[in-house]
């Protein structure tokens, strides 16, 4: 057994076991020292499995996630934290993509568990800090909406939509995240009295379910705002290319009329009164810019530009 991977913090009355890799040799730590049943060790391992509670004749599973923020791909992702609570033990197992499980850990393995009067306390500090870790998260969002918002509004930018659409996806990923919270740590309330001792601590557990109903509603409000923030990006992109097409549009027209009237005075015909007059081509410069000059006006009686 690596003791890197499996650690162990106890008193005199519980203890916490906390795997950070799950392999062969941590799932037969876990079926010969507490003999879970192999479906649930197997869903401890990936791909993420959906966040739910099982109540089993000698412990209690519980599969819950928690997004967090790859710096590398600038993402929220999702990861996997998996308890099982036993009359004498809780033994969670991750993959150590939190850093603030992590933490958590390391604080706890340095102070003790004597401040916990039990699994249930303990349980709840664990969930209670890993929701709290969405907060930070939640106003990073916002900051990133607070800059597409002056982006869009300053001018075009090509990298807009792209950042846009960045947004869009971390939030859709945090809600599908944290979407199943408020009705697992319900559930977990329900069937979790013989192993956590709810009952005790039935206000500290609705205070989770608040907090996960507070995520949430931001999150519906971050989705509503960067949805219009997109909209608005789209129509005025519409309109400058609009605006664009119609500038191309109206030049386009005066070097037609330009082309075709040097064209016209340009036909080598024996009849053409201009042919040999040696003031023609100020008379042709004449006629171009008066078709130049009508049109400009006719457009702008028009309101093109």
């Amino acid at each position: 057994m690596d003791r890197r991977i499996i650690k162990e913090i106890k008193t005199n009355s519980f203890r916490w076991i906390n795997i950070s890799s799950l392999g062969r040799v941590e799932a037969e730590y876990l079926r010969k020292s507490f003999n879970f049943e192999t479906l649930d060790i197997e869903a401890c391992l990936p791909p993420l499995e959906r966040p739910n509670v099982f109540l089993r004749p000698k412990y209690l599973f519980c599969i819950l996630l928690f997004p967090y923020y790859d710096r590398g791909s600038r993402a929220i992702k999702s990861a996997e934290v998996d308890f099982f609570v036993t009359k004498g033990a809780l033994v969670t197992v991750h993959a150590g993509e939190l850093s603030p499980f992590v933490n958590f850990w390391n604080r706890t393995a340095a102070a003790g568990l004597s401040s916990y009067a039990g699994l249930g306390e303990l349980t709840h500090k664990i969930i209670d800090e890993l929701i709290k870790e969405c907060f930070p998260m939640l106003k990073h969002i916002s900051r990133d909406i607070d800059e597409i918002e002056q982006k869009i509004f300053r001018g075009p930018e090509k990298g807009t939509i792209g950042e846009i659409l960045r947004i869009k996806t971390n939030i859709v990923n945090f809600q599908k995240t944290i979407q199943s919270h408020k009705a697992v740590i319900r559930k977990l309330m329900l069937h979790g009295d013989e192993f956590l001792g709810v009952k005790k601590l039935e206000l500290s557990f609705n205070y989770l379910v608040e907090e996960t109903k507070e995520i949430w509603e931001a999150l519906d409000s971050y989705k509503s705002t960067i949805d219009a923030l997109h909209e608005a990006n789209d129509s005025l992109i519409n309109y400058r290319t609009s605006d664009i097409m119609r500038t191309l549009t109206i030049f386009s027209v005066l070097i037609f009329v330009v082309t075709l009237i040097v064209a016209l005075f340009n036909l080598n015909l024996a009849d053409n009164p201009l042919y040999n007059y040696e003031y023609g081509w100020r008379i042709v410069l004449g006629v171009m810019a008066a078709g130049i000059i009508g049109l400009l006006v006719f457009f702008k009686k028009k309101k093109w530009f």
